[in-house]
């Protein structure tokens, strides 16, 4: 029987591969700076390289390999590879800090090579995934697979898990002894009782048990049968009956539990990376762009209308509390800013706010909310108090959007759900997409984000106004 051999074979092939090609991106860094580097740092090379690999191998152990999986989305890969490099060039730094003086170890030396390796890592693992991608095409990664049940989830496994393939399985049969039947007929090859026997006279890898609540204890032998002969068993619980969406199970203590969904943003990792992001790009940007740009908007808004240059209104945050949001302001000053939305060709906007709401360019006092933490860059955006109580009372899981930090631009927002929202229906496309957004983020995602906006800034986007 196989013994996942074969997941052992791709994580020491990626992490050899990857470990030489760090050396060498080293070493190409190495030279580029030699002459840069102190006579001292020069002499401890060896030591360095030492200090390289082993914060390496650390790293790696403890955020592992994703790619013998078989669903794996680049945007995965990148944010691995990222939280990869960053606790070792964290491990690197304090252990030089310890063993010697960090000062001879030169910024943009330690740039470049961080840089030079995330490049390498990314490029080497998603080559690696399009040589698994084809080997299983060819069949050379082929499993196995028999499923225990014929019903609607045995139906689902073998639509969506046996005919990828990608995922390169090759079902042997399925076995059940209810005669209502959901799957192909020719498909069951017998009763769960036979499927032993089956086991024993031939050759499986995997086992996916899709019996409905009541008759899963039918599996029982089957069960242990497989974890004495090395065959991976899984179950594939119906919770469908209760759920239209993925679930993630987790366990506490030994109890597992299933939450309704997954969010990537619990795990603390990922909330320091987002958080420490925030604050280097809103610092960075409001210590040097921002001046300039205050100077002359302000200037502009002073000149075409009375009232101050910045508006804030009391918008809805994370878990539901209020906080002030900044923006530059867009229009003359009106006793419906905290109930109306702006609407197209709206007479209270001024000629500057027109142009400051199309370039989104109104938005970016809120870079001071982000650096006190009341909003992040990328996240749902805030909405007017009002808002908040309407559409939580008309719209299911709309309070979900408020599980994390409201952001200065969303995915909503550059999927087109920007601006006045007409109808009912426009707002539960925006809280769909939010909510996406919280179980599907990444550091990547932000990134990408952030692009997509400053191309609308730029290029013009139909629903700003």
């Amino acid at each position: 029987m196989r013994t996942g051999k074969d997941f052992s074979l791709i994580k020491s092939t990626v992490i050899l591969g990857e470990l030489m090609l760090l050396n060498i991106g080293f070493y190409i860094c190495y030279f580029l700076y030699k002459e840069e580097l102190s006579y001292t740092f020069f002499l401890r090379e060896k030591n360095l390289i030492l200090y390289y690999n082993i914060s390496y191998l650390f790293s790696i152990s403890l955020w592992g390999v994703i790619l013998h999986k078989r669903n794996v989305r680049v945007e995965e890969i990148l944010d691995k590879v990222f939280k990869t490099l960053l606790t070792q060039f964290i491990i690197l730094f304090v252990t030089i800090s310890i063993t010697n003086n960090l000062s001879e170890l030169n910024l943009k030396y330690s740039i470049t090579l961080f840089i030079i390796a995330f490049w390498v890592s990314t490029t080497w693992r998603i080559l690696m995934r399009q040589i698994i991608k084809n080997e299983r095409l060819k069949k050379k990664n082929i499993r196995n697979i028999i499923i225990l049940g014929s019903g609607n989830v045995a139906k689902e496994v073998y639509n969506k898990i046996v005919l990828n393939i990608h995922n390169s399985y090759n079902l042997l049969g399925c076995f059940d002894d209810r005669k209502e039947i959901q799957i192909d007929k020719e498909l069951v090859i017998g009763n769960i009782n036979d499927s032993i026997e089956f086991l024993q006279n031939n050759h499986v890898d995997e086992i996916f048990c899709a019996l409905p609540a009541g008759d899963d204890r039918k599996a029982i032998p089957i069960l242990n049968y497989a974890e004495n002969n090395l065959i991976r068993f899984y179950f594939v619980p119906d919770f469908k009956r209760f759920l239209s969406k993925k679930v993630n199970l987790q366990f506490i203590s030994d109890i597992p539990v299933v939450s309704l969904r997954e969010e990537p943003l619990e795990y603390f990792p990922n909330r320091f990376i987002k958080r420490a992001f925030d604050i280097i790009v809103a610092s960075i940007f409001l210590f040097t762009v921002f001046p300039v740009l205050l100077l002359f908007i302000g200037l502009a808004i002073r000149i075409e209308s009375n009232g101050s240059i910045f508006f804030k209104q009391k918008r809805t945050g994370k878990k539901g509390e209020d906080f002030y949001c900044y923006k530059f302001r867009s229009m003359n000053q009106n006793n419906d800013a905290d109930e109306k939305q702006a609407t197209k060709n709206d007479d209270r906007i001024t000629k500057i706010g027109s142009f400051l709401r199309k370039t989104s360019l109104d938005e970016l006092p809120q870079f001071w909310n982000v650096l006190i933490g009341d909003m992040s860059i990328v996240g749902p955006r805030p909405h007017m108090l009002k808002h908040t109580d309407k559409y939580s009372e008309l719209i299911d899981k709309y309070m979900l959007r408020h599980l994390a930090l409201p952001g200065i631009t969303g995915w909503a927002q550059v999927n087109g759900c920007r601006g006045e929202t007409k109808d009912i229906r426009e707002m539960e496309r925006r809280v769909k997409l939010d909510v996406w957004y919280l179980e599907n983020w990444t550091f990547w995602l932000d990134l990408k984000i952030m692009f997509q906006t400053a191309y609308l800034a730029i290029t013009g986007d139909e629903k700003a106004y």
